[in-house]
């Protein structure tokens, strides 16, 4: 007699984005009532689900997101102009929302919401409202103190990241090294050791 299986399991990085999804929207629920936890610890968990999001994604389409302009910026507070097109980037390579920010992907600009047809491209769903920001008319991934996240998609003959898949930073309390990258990090250690990073 021949069993049919109508279900699956998960595969582990199916687990480990559930995990982080949990893991952020605890850190979110506890800090927001507890002065005791602080946005750095948020930015901690935000920056791990961005990474196993992005695990995932490479997974799917067998390569990390690549910003179309990584340069862009904006003044993200007054006086304060932050690099954001990876930002805008991650946000539409995680969320599915738009396209025109990822490199050789497509010109669908984000609107704040996943159509039918980007459903299929989402690698993260239920992001917390509070871990994007709209400037204009881009949507892109933020910190817990409102920054935007930064993110270099390695190039091996460029060697342009610590990493071998990709850097990922947030600048966290850090506002003065807002322009700075993660290479630098390496001619000057001190430069980002209030960081929250992945190396």
């Amino acid at each position: 007699m021949k069993i049919n299986r109508l279900s699956r399991g998960f595969t582990l990085i199916e687990l480990l984005v559930v995990i982080s999804i949990i893991a952020l929207l605890a850190a979110l629920v506890i800090g927001s009532g507890n002065p005791g936890t602080s946005k750095r610890q948020v930015t901690q968990s935000t920056k791990k689900a961005i990474e196993v999001s992005l695990e995932r994604y490479q997974a799917q389409f067998a390569e990390y997101p690549e910003p179309v302009d990584a340069e862009e910026t904006a003044e993200i507070m007054p006086g304060k102009v932050y690099r954001i097109g990876a930002a805008r980037c991650l946000y539409q390579a995680l969320t599915g929302d738009g396209s025109d920010a990822i490199k050789g992907i497509g010109n669908n600009s984000s609107d704040g919401k996943v159509s039918s047809e980007e459903i299929r491209n989402v690698i993260m769903q239920d992001w917390p409202e509070g871990m994007r920001r709209k400037v204009g008319s881009s949507y892109f991934l933020v910190d817990a103190f409102g920054h935007p996240f930064q993110y270099i998609k390695a190039d091996s003959e460029k060697k342009n990241t610590i990493n071998s898949s990709f850097d990922l930073w947030s600048y966290a309390e850090d506002e003065k090294n807002i322009m700075a990258k993660s290479k630098d990090t390496e001619a000057n250690a001190s430069l980002g050791a209030r960081w929250v990073k992945n190396w």
